[in-house]
């Protein structure tokens, strides 16, 4: 089990006030925070958060309530990344073996925190790509701790209990990556590694996310393109050239339309080539997800065709957040918060059909695991 640890009191209302006066606005959110325990409207303070929660890759939330303490940098901007020019902004930096925050991080040559995949199909192996963000990439713990790696293991042991092929998830996620950033890493490296199934990995945060990003990518000639946001674009009455606010303003009230064409775009990609992709929602520690804000997300995915949608977003429901938190200035969860997410994913897909874990022969089908067995 991960060590407890002694968080401090909460600060009180008047210093957490002062605090939000006085701070910069990347530092806010925090402020914001220690406002709603205090008792302030929820959806406002939600979305000051979820500008916070992209930014910050979900470091800035305090559970200690500590409005005043310097925020990280971008992730983009950190040891771990490299930038490209295109849509994503940034990738996971090939070939890393070091610590950062006091996890271990290692990557392939590929850039995943994965071992070492090669592209192309894999002889004897059933390959699902997982695609999503921080959560998924298991920032702040170490190696092999996150609910992929876990849940790799155990799909691979029961697979091999049937006398299955290998099961081999290939980790696609990288901090900060909104919806939109995900399909499109999916599009430039994921498909390369010809996967027989994919997950999206969604949260909360989702909503809004993209139009954040667009903010700062459409002025700078990044994103007019993509046939995701092609409709949301056009309605907005949005041209080359504009300039954020303008972004801002056009998008903001299309955020869900945003998200739907987000959706249904990597969807389509994935029926094009044969390839079931489902779709997961995890939780946030310490910040239950709103009822009204999970009806819209599953209700998005279900009209998308994603298959199969499951949803635990209360996955951490009646625990202590600073038990499953990886510390007190950064609320992903910690190893045993990826250990439940992993316990219950693998319940959620024990059963699916057409999968090596269930019947091993359904696997002779087009993709990479070709019927083969384990060797």
């Amino acid at each position: 089990m991960a060590a407890s640890r002694t968080f401090p009191p909460q600060f009180a209302l008047t210093a957490a006030l002062l605090a939000w006066g006085l701070a910069p606005d990347s530092v806010r959110p925090r402020a914001a925070d220690a406002l709603l325990r205090s008792g302030k409207n929820r959806a406002d303070l939600d979305r000051l958060e979820a500008g916070y929660y992209e930014h910050l890759l979900d470091t800035g939330r305090r559970l200690d309530d500590d409005a005043v303490t310097p925020p990280p940098a971008p992730f983009k901007d950190g040891p771990l990344a490299m930038k490209v020019e295109d849509l994503r902004e940034c990738v996971l930096r090939p070939d890393l073996a070091t610590t950062f925050r006091g996890a271990r991080w290692t990557t392939n040559r590929l850039g995943l925190r994965d071992d070492g995949c090669e592209a192309g199909d894999a002889a004897g192996s059933y390959r699902v790509a997982v695609i999503g963000d921080s959560i998924g990439v298991g920032w702040g713990v170490h190696d092999g701790e996150g609910f992929e790696p876990r849940l790799e293991r155990a799909l691979d042991a029961r697979s091999a209990d049937l006398g299955g092929p290998r099961v081999e998830l290939l980790n696609l996620c990288v901090p900060g990556y909104a919806p939109g950033q995900r399909r499109e890493h999916l599009e430039r490296l994921g498909w390369s590694f010809g996967p027989d199934l994919v997950l999206y990995q969604a949260t909360a945060a989702d909503i809004g996310w993209d139009e954040r990003r667009l903010r700062a990518l459409l002025p700078g000639g990044i994103g007019w393109d993509a046939p995701m946001y092609r409709e949301a674009i056009a309605s907005g009455g949005l041209r080359p050239g504009d300039g954020p606010d303008r972004v801002r303003d056009a998008l903001k009230p299309r955020r869900l339309d945003i998200l739907a064409g987000v959706y249904r775009a990597v969807v389509a990609d994935a029926r094009g080539r044969g390839v079931p992709i489902g779709w997961v929602l995890l939780p946030r520690v310490g910040r239950p997800i709103d009822p009204r804000e999970r009806r819209s997300l599953v209700g998005l995915a279900t009209v998308a065709g994603f298959d199969p949608i499951i949803d635990l977003s209360d996955a951490f429901d009646g625990l202590d957040p600073r038990s499953i938190a990886v510390g007190p200035d950064d609320y992903h969860p910690n190893a045993d918060g990826h250990a439940i997410l992993a316990r219950r994913l693998e319940a959620a897909l024990a059963t699916r059909p057409g999968v090596p874990w269930t019947d091993p022969t359904e696997s002779s089908r087009p993709g990479s695991a070709g019927g083969a067995t384990r060797r």
